[in-house]
Protein backbone atom coordinates (compact mmCIF):
# COMPACT_ATOMS: atom_id res chain seq x y z
CA UNK A 1 0.00 0.00 0.00
CA UNK A 2 1.47 3.39 -1.07
CA UNK A 3 1.39 6.32 1.62
CA UNK A 4 0.48 9.52 2.10
CA UNK A 5 4.62 10.65 1.35
CA UNK A 6 4.82 8.72 -1.87
CA UNK A 7 6.41 11.44 -4.81
CA UNK A 8 3.41 10.22 -7.03
CA UNK A 9 1.31 13.12 -5.07
CA UNK A 10 4.00 15.79 -6.83
CA UNK A 11 2.74 14.49 -9.87
CA UNK A 12 -0.94 14.82 -8.77
CA UNK A 13 -0.55 18.12 -7.76
CA UNK A 14 1.11 19.55 -10.93
CA UNK A 15 -1.77 17.39 -12.97
CA UNK A 16 -4.50 18.67 -10.63
CA UNK A 17 -2.96 22.93 -11.35
CA UNK A 18 -2.70 22.64 -15.02
CA UNK A 19 -6.59 21.62 -14.86
CA UNK A 20 -7.68 24.43 -12.38
CA UNK A 21 -5.52 27.10 -14.64
CA UNK A 22 -6.79 26.48 -17.63
CA UNK A 23 -10.40 26.36 -16.72
CA UNK A 24 -9.55 29.59 -14.91
CA UNK A 25 -8.42 31.43 -18.40
CA UNK A 26 -12.06 29.89 -19.34
CA UNK A 27 -13.92 31.17 -16.99
CA UNK A 28 -11.66 34.74 -15.81
CA UNK A 29 -11.27 35.87 -19.51
CA UNK A 30 -14.97 37.28 -19.68
CA UNK A 31 -15.20 40.02 -17.70
CA UNK A 32 -11.93 41.99 -19.37
CA UNK A 33 -14.14 40.59 -22.77
CA UNK A 34 -17.58 42.51 -21.38
CA UNK A 35 -17.07 45.49 -23.95
CA UNK A 36 -16.14 43.68 -26.78
CA UNK A 37 -18.44 41.20 -26.30
CA UNK A 38 -21.46 43.88 -25.56
CA UNK A 39 -20.71 44.64 -29.28
CA UNK A 40 -22.33 41.69 -30.42
CA UNK A 41 -24.51 40.51 -27.50
CA UNK A 42 -25.93 43.51 -25.75
CA UNK A 43 -25.64 43.51 -21.74
CA UNK A 44 -26.34 44.91 -19.11
CA UNK A 45 -24.69 44.87 -15.48
CA UNK A 46 -27.36 42.39 -14.06
CA UNK A 47 -26.48 40.40 -16.44
CA UNK A 48 -22.88 41.00 -16.63
CA UNK A 49 -23.46 40.07 -13.20
CA UNK A 50 -25.48 37.42 -13.64
CA UNK A 51 -23.14 35.56 -16.38
CA UNK A 52 -20.33 35.29 -13.87
CA UNK A 53 -21.75 34.72 -10.80
CA UNK A 54 -23.92 31.67 -12.26
CA UNK A 55 -21.52 29.33 -12.23
CA UNK A 56 -21.53 28.96 -8.60
CA UNK A 57 -25.53 28.14 -8.71
CA UNK A 58 -25.13 25.02 -9.95
CA UNK A 59 -23.08 23.98 -6.65
CA UNK A 60 -26.40 24.70 -4.85
CA UNK A 61 -27.39 21.58 -5.91
CA UNK A 62 -24.57 19.50 -7.41
CA UNK A 63 -21.42 20.19 -5.11
CA UNK A 64 -22.13 17.87 -2.44
CA UNK A 65 -22.74 14.99 -4.62
CA UNK A 66 -19.51 15.81 -6.50
CA UNK A 67 -17.86 15.55 -2.94
CA UNK A 68 -19.58 12.20 -2.14
CA UNK A 69 -19.35 10.79 -5.61
CA UNK A 70 -15.73 11.43 -5.10
CA UNK A 71 -15.74 9.90 -1.77
CA UNK A 72 -17.97 7.07 -3.09
CA UNK A 73 -16.35 6.33 -6.91
CA UNK A 74 -12.79 7.87 -6.41
CA UNK A 75 -11.31 11.62 -7.34
CA UNK A 76 -9.56 10.09 -10.87
CA UNK A 77 -13.37 9.91 -12.44
CA UNK A 78 -15.04 12.36 -11.08
CA UNK A 79 -12.52 15.08 -11.63
CA UNK A 80 -12.13 13.81 -15.20
CA UNK A 81 -15.42 14.30 -16.16
CA UNK A 82 -15.96 17.65 -14.42
CA UNK A 83 -13.28 19.29 -16.11
CA UNK A 84 -14.51 17.82 -19.35
CA UNK A 85 -17.94 19.74 -18.82
CA UNK A 86 -15.81 22.53 -18.40
CA UNK A 87 -14.13 22.26 -21.08
CA UNK A 88 -16.82 21.67 -24.00
CA UNK A 89 -19.25 24.37 -22.81
CA UNK A 90 -16.39 26.41 -22.12
CA UNK A 91 -15.68 26.10 -25.71
CA UNK A 92 -19.30 26.43 -27.08
CA UNK A 93 -19.95 29.55 -25.49
CA UNK A 94 -17.80 31.30 -28.79
CA UNK A 95 -21.23 30.03 -30.94
CA UNK A 96 -23.31 31.67 -28.64
CA UNK A 97 -25.82 34.97 -30.47
CA UNK A 98 -27.85 36.13 -27.50
CA UNK A 99 -27.11 37.20 -23.65
CA UNK A 100 -29.06 34.33 -23.04
CA UNK A 101 -27.60 31.25 -24.75
CA UNK A 102 -24.24 32.85 -22.94
CA UNK A 103 -25.65 32.55 -19.06
CA UNK A 104 -26.73 28.90 -19.88
CA UNK A 105 -23.34 27.75 -21.17
CA UNK A 106 -21.70 29.69 -18.40
CA UNK A 107 -24.12 27.30 -15.82
CA UNK A 108 -23.06 24.20 -17.41
CA UNK A 109 -19.67 25.67 -16.95
CA UNK A 110 -20.59 26.29 -13.11
CA UNK A 111 -22.29 22.30 -12.97
CA UNK A 112 -18.69 21.09 -13.84
CA UNK A 113 -17.17 23.67 -11.05
CA UNK A 114 -19.10 22.77 -8.33
CA UNK A 115 -17.70 19.06 -8.43
CA UNK A 116 -14.69 19.79 -9.41
CA UNK A 117 -13.58 21.20 -6.41
CA UNK A 118 -14.40 18.86 -3.89
CA UNK A 119 -13.18 16.10 -5.99
CA UNK A 120 -9.84 18.00 -5.78
CA UNK A 121 -9.77 18.52 -2.56
CA UNK A 122 -10.17 14.52 -2.10
CA UNK A 123 -7.34 13.98 -4.44
CA UNK A 124 -4.90 16.60 -2.60
CA UNK A 125 -5.79 15.12 0.71
CA UNK A 126 -5.86 11.58 0.00
CA UNK A 127 -2.01 11.93 -1.28
CA UNK A 128 -0.35 14.52 1.03
CA UNK A 129 -0.36 14.78 4.57
CA UNK A 130 -2.30 16.89 6.93
CA UNK A 131 1.15 18.88 7.68
CA UNK A 132 1.48 19.73 4.13
CA UNK A 133 -1.95 20.13 3.19
CA UNK A 134 -2.60 23.57 3.16
CA UNK A 135 0.86 24.27 1.33
CA UNK A 136 -0.37 21.39 -1.05
CA UNK A 137 -4.17 23.16 -1.47
CA UNK A 138 -2.37 26.40 -1.93
CA UNK A 139 -0.27 24.99 -5.12
CA UNK A 140 -3.23 24.34 -6.79
CA UNK A 141 -5.44 27.25 -5.79
CA UNK A 142 -1.92 29.68 -6.99
CA UNK A 143 -2.51 27.84 -10.62
CA UNK A 144 -5.98 29.10 -10.35
CA UNK A 145 -4.39 32.71 -9.98
CA UNK A 146 -2.05 32.12 -12.31
CA UNK A 147 -4.90 31.40 -14.61
CA UNK A 148 -6.86 34.54 -13.78
CA UNK A 149 -4.35 37.09 -13.69
CA UNK A 150 -3.70 35.92 -17.22
CA UNK A 151 -7.06 35.88 -18.08
CA UNK A 152 -7.56 39.57 -16.66
CA UNK A 153 -4.58 40.84 -17.37
CA UNK A 154 -3.95 39.62 -21.28
CA UNK A 155 -7.58 38.77 -22.71
CA UNK A 156 -8.55 42.04 -24.00
CA UNK A 157 -5.05 43.39 -25.55
CA UNK A 158 -3.67 40.29 -26.49
CA UNK A 159 -5.35 36.85 -26.34
CA UNK A 160 -8.81 38.24 -27.91
CA UNK A 161 -6.57 39.73 -30.95
CA UNK A 162 -3.96 36.32 -31.55
CA UNK A 163 -7.07 34.18 -31.28
CA UNK A 164 -9.37 36.18 -34.02
CA UNK A 165 -11.85 37.65 -31.58
CA UNK A 166 -13.38 36.60 -27.87
CA UNK A 167 -15.69 33.78 -30.01
CA UNK A 168 -11.99 32.33 -31.28
CA UNK A 169 -10.56 32.79 -27.29
CA UNK A 170 -13.56 30.43 -25.91
CA UNK A 171 -13.15 27.83 -28.82
CA UNK A 172 -8.93 28.04 -28.21
CA UNK A 173 -9.36 27.92 -24.46
CA UNK A 174 -11.67 25.15 -24.64
CA UNK A 175 -9.71 23.00 -26.48
CA UNK A 176 -6.51 23.19 -24.53
CA UNK A 177 -9.35 22.47 -21.49
CA UNK A 178 -9.98 19.32 -23.04
CA UNK A 179 -6.56 18.09 -23.70
CA UNK A 180 -6.23 18.47 -20.08
CA UNK A 181 -9.21 16.59 -18.62
CA UNK A 182 -8.26 13.53 -20.76
CA UNK A 183 -4.79 13.45 -19.37
CA UNK A 184 -5.92 13.46 -15.87
CA UNK A 185 -8.22 10.66 -17.00
CA UNK A 186 -5.18 9.22 -18.46
CA UNK A 187 -2.47 9.43 -15.94
CA UNK A 188 -4.07 9.85 -12.54
CA UNK A 189 -4.55 7.27 -10.34
CA UNK A 190 -6.83 6.98 -6.77
CA UNK A 191 -4.70 5.41 -3.93
CA UNK A 192 -5.12 1.64 -3.44
CA UNK A 193 -7.46 1.04 -0.79
CA UNK A 194 -7.38 -1.55 2.42
CA UNK A 195 -10.24 -4.54 2.04
CA UNK A 196 -13.56 -3.23 2.79
CA UNK A 197 -14.80 -3.98 5.91
CA UNK A 198 -17.73 -3.67 8.20
CA UNK A 199 -16.73 -0.76 9.32
CA UNK A 200 -15.69 0.53 6.24
CA UNK A 201 -18.65 -0.21 3.78
CA UNK A 202 -20.37 2.48 6.17
CA UNK A 203 -18.11 4.63 5.12
CA UNK A 204 -18.79 4.00 1.46
CA UNK A 205 -22.79 5.13 2.03
CA UNK A 206 -23.15 8.13 0.99
CA UNK A 207 -26.26 8.51 3.05
CA UNK A 208 -24.64 8.02 6.19
CA UNK A 209 -21.75 9.83 5.09
CA UNK A 210 -24.21 13.07 4.45
CA UNK A 211 -25.67 12.84 8.10
CA UNK A 212 -22.56 12.58 10.19
CA UNK A 213 -21.02 15.63 7.75
CA UNK A 214 -24.59 17.29 8.62
CA UNK A 215 -23.75 17.05 12.40
CA UNK A 216 -21.00 18.85 12.65
CA UNK A 217 -21.59 22.42 13.27
CA UNK A 218 -18.04 23.97 12.02
CA UNK A 219 -18.75 22.64 8.56
CA UNK A 220 -21.84 24.94 8.38
CA UNK A 221 -19.68 27.82 9.86
CA UNK A 222 -17.32 27.23 7.12
CA UNK A 223 -19.93 26.87 4.93
CA UNK A 224 -21.48 30.71 6.04
CA UNK A 225 -18.06 32.18 5.74
CA UNK A 226 -17.72 31.22 2.30
CA UNK A 227 -20.88 32.30 1.31
CA UNK A 228 -20.68 35.60 1.94
CA UNK A 229 -16.65 36.05 1.12
CA UNK A 230 -17.60 34.42 -2.04
CA UNK A 231 -20.35 36.86 -2.14
CA UNK A 232 -17.92 39.39 -2.19
CA UNK A 233 -14.89 38.03 -3.74
CA UNK A 234 -17.20 37.15 -7.32
CA UNK A 235 -18.26 40.77 -7.40
CA UNK A 236 -15.26 41.93 -6.94
CA UNK A 237 -13.47 39.85 -9.99
CA UNK A 238 -16.74 40.36 -12.05
CA UNK A 239 -17.42 44.40 -11.83
CA UNK A 240 -13.67 45.77 -10.86
CA UNK A 241 -12.77 45.85 -14.95
CA UNK A 242 -15.73 47.80 -15.72
CA UNK A 243 -15.51 49.93 -12.72
CA UNK A 244 -11.75 50.88 -13.09
CA UNK A 245 -12.89 51.43 -17.03
CA UNK A 246 -15.89 53.96 -15.69
CA UNK A 247 -13.25 55.81 -13.44
CA UNK A 248 -11.39 55.94 -17.04
CA UNK A 249 -8.30 53.69 -16.52
CA UNK A 250 -6.82 52.70 -19.87
CA UNK A 251 -5.46 49.11 -18.95
CA UNK A 252 -8.50 48.19 -16.25
CA UNK A 253 -8.14 44.44 -16.48
CA UNK A 254 -4.37 44.93 -15.90
CA UNK A 255 -5.49 46.59 -12.15
CA UNK A 256 -7.40 43.33 -11.34
CA UNK A 257 -4.93 41.15 -12.79
CA UNK A 258 -2.52 42.28 -9.51
CA UNK A 259 -4.78 41.14 -7.42
CA UNK A 260 -5.05 37.55 -8.88
CA UNK A 261 -1.33 37.58 -9.46
CA UNK A 262 -0.08 38.52 -6.00
CA UNK A 263 -2.71 35.82 -4.67
CA UNK A 264 -0.55 33.21 -6.75
CA UNK A 265 2.02 33.51 -4.20
CA UNK A 266 0.37 33.97 -1.03
CA UNK A 267 -1.38 30.68 -2.00
CA UNK A 268 1.41 29.03 -1.29
CA UNK A 269 3.10 31.61 1.16
CA UNK A 270 -0.67 31.70 3.26
CA UNK A 271 -0.93 28.26 3.22
CA UNK A 272 2.67 27.63 4.41
CA UNK A 273 2.57 30.31 7.56
CA UNK A 274 -0.78 28.46 8.56
CA UNK A 275 0.91 24.99 9.07
CA UNK A 276 4.66 27.00 10.17
CA UNK A 277 1.89 28.82 12.97
CA UNK A 278 -0.11 26.25 13.67
CA UNK A 279 -3.39 28.66 13.13
CA UNK A 280 -6.28 28.20 10.90
CA UNK A 281 -9.17 30.83 11.69
CA UNK A 282 -6.64 33.60 12.59
CA UNK A 283 -6.12 33.56 8.84
CA UNK A 284 -9.29 33.61 7.77
CA UNK A 285 -11.27 36.24 9.65
CA UNK A 286 -8.17 38.68 9.37
CA UNK A 287 -7.38 38.26 5.22
CA UNK A 288 -11.14 38.57 4.81
CA UNK A 289 -11.50 41.83 7.13
CA UNK A 290 -8.27 43.30 5.27
CA UNK A 291 -9.76 42.75 1.85
CA UNK A 292 -12.99 44.35 2.63
CA UNK A 293 -11.01 47.47 3.53
CA UNK A 294 -9.11 47.07 0.66
CA UNK A 295 -12.32 47.35 -1.89
CA UNK A 296 -13.02 50.51 -0.22
CA UNK A 297 -9.98 52.30 -1.62
CA UNK A 298 -10.94 50.80 -4.66
CA UNK A 299 -13.36 53.44 -5.51
CA UNK A 300 -10.99 56.45 -5.04
CA UNK A 301 -7.05 56.16 -5.58
CA UNK A 302 -5.28 55.59 -8.33
CA UNK A 303 -2.06 55.28 -10.18
CA UNK A 304 1.17 53.61 -7.87
CA UNK A 305 -1.58 54.51 -4.63
CA UNK A 306 -3.70 52.17 -5.85
CA UNK A 307 -1.00 49.43 -6.62
CA UNK A 308 -0.23 49.15 -2.61
CA UNK A 309 -4.18 47.83 -1.79
CA UNK A 310 -4.17 45.98 -4.36
CA UNK A 311 -1.13 43.78 -3.66
CA UNK A 312 -2.71 43.70 0.11
CA UNK A 313 -5.47 42.28 -1.49
CA UNK A 314 -4.42 39.70 -3.58
CA UNK A 315 -2.24 38.54 -0.52
CA UNK A 316 -5.24 38.32 1.70
CA UNK A 317 -7.18 36.46 -1.17
CA UNK A 318 -4.69 34.18 -1.82
CA UNK A 319 -4.55 32.81 1.67
CA UNK A 320 -8.04 32.01 2.37
CA UNK A 321 -8.98 29.10 0.24
CA UNK A 322 -6.05 26.70 1.01
CA UNK A 323 -6.44 27.33 4.73
CA UNK A 324 -9.99 26.81 4.45
CA UNK A 325 -9.78 23.87 2.58
CA UNK A 326 -7.71 22.56 4.72
CA UNK A 327 -9.83 22.73 8.30
CA UNK A 328 -12.61 20.14 7.05
CA UNK A 329 -9.90 17.34 6.60
CA UNK A 330 -8.04 18.36 10.12
CA UNK A 331 -11.97 17.99 11.50
CA UNK A 332 -11.70 14.72 13.60
CA UNK A 333 -15.48 14.25 12.83
CA UNK A 334 -14.28 14.44 8.87
CA UNK A 335 -11.14 13.44 8.47
CA UNK A 336 -10.21 12.28 5.10
CA UNK A 337 -13.17 9.24 4.35
CA UNK A 338 -15.26 12.27 4.21
CA UNK A 339 -13.40 15.04 3.11
CA UNK A 340 -15.15 15.03 -0.21
CA UNK A 341 -18.54 15.03 1.82
CA UNK A 342 -17.37 18.01 3.81
CA UNK A 343 -16.42 20.16 1.06
CA UNK A 344 -18.98 19.55 -1.67
CA UNK A 345 -21.51 20.95 1.52
CA UNK A 346 -18.99 24.06 1.58
CA UNK A 347 -18.88 24.55 -1.76
CA UNK A 348 -22.40 24.31 -1.92
CA UNK A 349 -23.40 27.17 0.22
CA UNK A 350 -20.37 29.36 -0.87
CA UNK A 351 -20.63 28.88 -4.42
CA UNK A 352 -24.57 30.04 -3.97
CA UNK A 353 -23.28 32.58 -2.58
CA UNK A 354 -21.21 33.69 -4.95
CA UNK A 355 -23.69 33.51 -7.19
CA UNK A 356 -26.04 35.72 -5.43
CA UNK A 357 -23.30 38.26 -4.50
CA UNK A 358 -22.68 39.26 -8.06
CA UNK A 359 -26.06 39.69 -9.27
CA UNK A 360 -27.25 41.85 -6.31
CA UNK A 361 -24.11 43.88 -6.81
CA UNK A 362 -25.01 44.61 -10.11
CA UNK A 363 -28.29 45.24 -9.56
CA UNK A 364 -27.34 47.48 -6.68
CA UNK A 365 -25.01 49.46 -8.89
CA UNK A 366 -27.91 50.05 -12.03
CA UNK A 367 -31.11 51.20 -9.19
CA UNK A 368 -28.33 53.70 -8.06
CA UNK A 369 -26.42 54.50 -10.73
CA UNK A 370 -23.17 54.82 -8.79
CA UNK A 371 -20.70 52.13 -8.32
CA UNK A 372 -19.90 52.73 -4.88
CA UNK A 373 -23.24 51.29 -3.58
CA UNK A 374 -21.58 48.12 -5.19
CA UNK A 375 -17.86 48.87 -3.26
CA UNK A 376 -19.69 49.26 -0.17
CA UNK A 377 -22.25 46.06 -0.31
CA UNK A 378 -18.33 44.19 -1.17
CA UNK A 379 -17.07 45.62 1.93
CA UNK A 380 -19.63 44.77 4.20
CA UNK A 381 -19.93 40.70 2.79
CA UNK A 382 -15.93 40.83 3.75
CA UNK A 383 -15.77 41.94 7.43
CA UNK A 384 -19.65 39.95 8.15
CA UNK A 385 -17.72 36.68 6.60
CA UNK A 386 -15.00 37.24 9.27
CA UNK A 387 -17.42 37.60 12.12
CA UNK A 388 -19.13 33.71 11.43
CA UNK A 389 -15.17 31.91 11.00
CA UNK A 390 -15.28 33.41 15.00
CA UNK A 391 -16.81 30.84 16.90
CA UNK A 392 -15.06 27.93 14.42
CA UNK A 393 -12.93 25.20 16.23
CA UNK A 394 -8.96 26.15 16.18
CA UNK A 395 -8.02 22.73 14.11
CA UNK A 396 -4.27 23.78 13.54
CA UNK A 397 -0.76 21.58 14.53
CA UNK A 398 -1.07 23.80 17.70
CA UNK A 399 -4.59 21.80 18.99
CA UNK A 400 -3.52 18.90 17.46
CA UNK A 401 -0.48 19.03 19.97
Amino acid sequence: MENNKSSFRWFVLVLAALNLGIAMIAKGSVPPLFSEIQEQIPLTKAQMGTTMGITNLASLLLAVFGGAFADRFGARLIFGLAALIIAVSGACRGFTGNAYEFISLMFIMGIGAAVIGPSLIKAVSTWFPKNQLAMANGICFASMGIGGALAMGTAANYLSPACGGWRGLMFTVGGLSVVMAILWLLMYRDKAKTPVKTEAKKDLNMKENFKKVLRVKDIWLLSMFFALYNAAIISVTSFMPIIFEERGFSRAGESVAVILGTAVFFNIIGGTLSDKIGKRKIFLACCSIIFGLCVISFGVLDGVLLLIPLVIAGAAFGTVAPVLMAVPVELEEIGQPLSGTAIGLIFMLGNTGGFIGPVLAGKIMDVTGMYWAGLIFMCAAFVVAAGLVMPLRETGKRMRR
